[in-house]
Formats: C-alpha cells, structure tokens, sequence
C-alpha cells in the first residue's frame, strides 16, 4: 500500500512540474500520462483498500485520488494542474500520516501479494508512458525556435484581399502584419486580414513583435479575369513528415504557386493539434508560407528524415506562399471529424468552394457522396467574377458511373484532383479528366498493395506532385516526381 501511496506522490509531483510548461501544447502533452497514472494508481490503491480488514479513511482517500486533479483542470494553466496535484498529494499524505507507514500485517501476506503486482504492473505503465512522452515532445511535437509556434501563414488570397493565420508563444506581445505594395504603399491587417488590395498584384508582408520583423514573405493577389499566368500545386496523402514530403514540399514551393490544392490525409500519425506543425507546417514551410526571419543553424528539417539542413549562421530567408484548399481524408477524419485540421486553415466545413480570379476550386471532402453532389449542384459555377476555369478537390477518386459525372460535365470541370491511393494516375472518367495524386510523402506501398486501376492512362509509383499551369486559355498538367523530373504532362483548352 505505502509503494502505491508513494507512487502517487510521485505523479502529483510530475503533474507540478507539467504545470511550470509554458508551451501550451507541450504542456498538454505533458500532462495527460500523469492523469493517466493517477487513474490507474487510484484504481489499484482502491483495490488493495477494499481487502479486509478495511480502514475507511483509505478507502475514501483511494477512492478519491481517482478523480481528484480532473475538477480543477476547467482553471486552466498553470493553476488547475497545481491544484491538482496538490489534492492528489494530499489524498496520499493523510492515511499515511494515520497509520498507513506501516503497512497491513502478515496474515495479508496473499493479498499483499496481489497489491506488490499491482503496483508493479503500475510502475511498468508510467514508464511506458514516460517514454511515449520523451519520444512524443522530442520527435512527433516540433517545438520551434524563436517567438512562434506557427509562424504566419495564408489562409485565403482573393484579387482584394489576404488572410492570415498564426499562433505567438507564451508571454509574447501581439504582431502586426503589414504589406507592402511595389508602388511603396503600406497597409496594416486587422485580425490578420489585409483588405483594399489591387487584383493581379504582388505584396511584401512583415509580421513585426516587440519591434522586430520576426517574419515575412509574399504573396500575390488573384487577377479578376484570364489573360495572365496562374500556377497551382496539388497533392495529398503527406502528412507524415518524412524527407519525401520535404522534397515534395520544396519542390512545389519552387514552382512559385498561388494555390496549394491539398488531396487530403494531411495529417497520417494522428491529426491533433500537437502533431500538425510535424505533418504540415514544418515540411511545407517554403509552400504555405509559414516561415519566419532568424538566424538559421540547422533549423530546418531537410532530405534526410526530417534531420536539419545547415546553414551560415546569419542567412535569413523569406519565401512567397500559396494560399490553401484542403480537402480532407480519412486520417484527418479520425480526429474528432477533422476539427484540428479545419480551424487550422480556417476551413468552413468538409464542403465548401474556393475562389481565386478566374479559378474555382469546389473542395467535396473525403468523396463525391449525396451531400458533396448536392454542394457541388449548388457552387459550382457560382463566381464573382467570372470563374471559366473550375476544379474539383476530393480525397477518394470518383469512379466513371458516379452520380456527380454528368453535373461535371454540364458545368465544364476541367479536371478532377484526387488522391487516396499512393500512386499517379491519370483518367478521363465518363468525359471527365481526373488525376490521382496521393504522393506527396506517405510511403507508396508496393505495387501488389497500390494497384494501377484498369482505366488509368497513365499509372506509376512515385513522390512528386501536379503543377497546373494556366497560360491564358491553355492548362498544362505536369506530374514532377521528388527529383525533379517531368513524368506526365497533358494539356487542355479552357471551355
């Protein structure tokens, strides 16, 4: 009994320490095993306590060590975890202090046996789970340099207006974004929104805290109809932050893109909070644009597992980003319906449609289902200004007798963009041109597992992603794999 007491002192003085983390997410992923043993500690000092003879006062102090942090927790941090903690202790120190520093007597030799293994099989889980948390905040929970936790990055770009989204450390003071236009005119955002843009235009932005630019970038407004180029980049299946999604990343990012049309499964480990700057951020960096002003020394995970690259000390770095529409897959699902994933790109739903000039982009979520059609019957088309060029983004590829092909066809869709399977392909579905496109970073899989479909035109294994090229009246399709090579390329003529 006294070694299950003593556990629990134990975890309330690791739920203390939790508590002095001044990263929120660190702080959180720090905190949930120690819960955990607190539970699982509470459960088995019970157990023992309910063997006769039977002392009331540990039983209810057993009884209630089980769920004794949970109520102060609504406080929040740093209070509610050291409130915690503190009635866990002190649910331990009372039957101590009445008698329990002396344990039960030999005639309970069988049962102490029992609560010997108990708390074994204890200490064996709090070991695990202090391992799980090491290799969590040292490997799976990125815990950048510097003055962010997600430096700037876009979330909406229109031909007047550009979103922004970002997340400050603790205890930093509020940024300010400001853009600069090329004829030298500044503007200032308002909750990270800068509006009065000129369509078709090119913009510097500087994100200053405490008086220093501690990020920056650009990026470049939608014109209001056709006639100019427009690239865009499309892939999915990525999220696993390995060097291939580093490669893929930076190659996109090289083919200065406005939109970034993501298939979906952003995030494969798990898509919560903690883990979605390890998924998606950091890899992608140079693409969304979530990049920041610093002296770099290795800062950033390069082609060899994620390891830093290095850099002279000095260099500093500001790259132009894409604007996002995501779509979402079953990884990202899996996670309380993809909840971290949409208020991280500040997405209105599963369904919804994106506009950038004379580009549509309807996103159907995981597949071309009763409700994507229905959303699609309603928005596709639906532009202001005129959208001629109109794209379809879906996770799960959408097979030629789908319901939605005719709809496609009427509203003159110019391709399909899908992922799902770890493997390029490209399709013309019931008159439909569609791409598969889930090779931005997941292991492909073997051949025998991530089989070529029968209809496909063309079918391979590879990393890479599609760059869309939009030239006037005239759309080039290019597959390029992680190594730069130019593998498909089919072109089509606006309708």
């Amino acid at each position: 009994m006294r070694a299950l007491r003593i556990l629990l002192l134990v975890d309330a003085a690791a739920m203390l320490a939790a508590s002095t983390v001044t990263d929120p997410i660190l702080g959180d992923v720090a905190l949930a095993p120690t819960l955990l043993v607190c539970v699982l500690g509470g459960f088995a000092s019970l157990s023992a306590d309910l063997v006769r003879p039977r002392r009331r006062l540990d039983v209810v102090c057993s009884a209630l060590s089980i769920v004794a942090p949970f109520p102060f927790l609504v406080l929040g941090q740093p209070w509610g975890p050291r409130l915690g903690a503190l009635a866990l202790a002190t649910l331990q120190i009372v039957p101590l202090a009445r008698g329990g520093w002396r344990g039960r007597t030999a005639e309970l030799a069988g049962p102490r046996r029992v609560l010997a293994a108990l708390t074994l099989l204890t200490l064996i889980l709090l070991l695990a789970l202090v391992g799980a948390v090491w290799y969590g905040s040292r490997y799976l929970v990125q815990q950048p340099s510097g003055v962010w936790l997600r430096a700037p990055y876009l979330v909406q770009l229109t031909t007047g207006s550009a979103s922004f989204k970002w997340q400050l450390k603790n205890g930093q003071p509020a940024a300010v974004l400001s853009a600069r236009s090329p004829d030298g005119r500044t503007l200032t955002a308002r909750s990270g929104q800068f509006t009065g843009l000129r369509p078709g235009t090119s913009y510097q932005w500087t994100a200053d805290v405490g008086g220093s630019a501690e990020a920056a970038g650009s990026f470049r407004t939608a014109p209001d109809a056709l006639g100019g180029d427009i690239t865009m980049v499309s892939f999915g299946d990525y999220g696993s932050g390995n060097a291939h999604e580093y490669a893929v990343g930076r190659l996109a990012a090289a083919a200065d893109p406005s939109l970034f049309l993501s298939g979906g499964d952003n995030a494969y480990l798990l898509a919560a909070p903690p883990f979605l700057n390890r998924a998606i951020f950091t890899p992608l960096r140079q693409l969304l644009g979530d990049s920041y002003l610093e002296r770099i020394d290795g800062a950033e995970g390069g082609a060899h597992g994620g390891r830093p690259e290095a850099h002279r000390d000095g260099d500093h770095r500001a790259v132009a980003e894409a604007a996002p529409a995501i779509a979402l897959g079953e990884h990202d699902l899996a996670w309380n319906g993809g909840s971290a994933v949409k208020s991280a790109f500040d997405m209105p739903g599963e369904h919804y449609a994106v506009q950038y000039g004379p580009v549509q982009v309807v996103v159907l979520g995981l597949q071309a289902d009763g409700p994507a059609i229905d959303f699609a019957r309603r928005e596709l088309g639906r532009c202001h200004p005129a959208c001629p060029v109109r794209l379809v983004l879906v996770h799960r590829p959408i097979e030629a007798t789908n319901a939605i092909m005719p709809l496609l066809r009427q509203r003159h869709v110019a391709a399909i963009l899908a992922a799902h399977l770890h493997r390029y392909e490209r399709h013309v579905r019931a008159g439909v041109l569609q791409f598969t496109i889930g090779t931005g970073g997941e292991g492909p899989g073997s051949a025998q597992f991530t089989k070529a479909t029968p209809d496909a035109i063309v079918s391979f294994i590879a990393y890479g992603f599609l760059e869309i090229d939009l030239h006037g009246r005239t759309i080039d399709y290019r597959f390029i794999d992680e190594s730069g090579r130019v593998r498909d390329h089919v072109q089509r003529s606006v309708r």
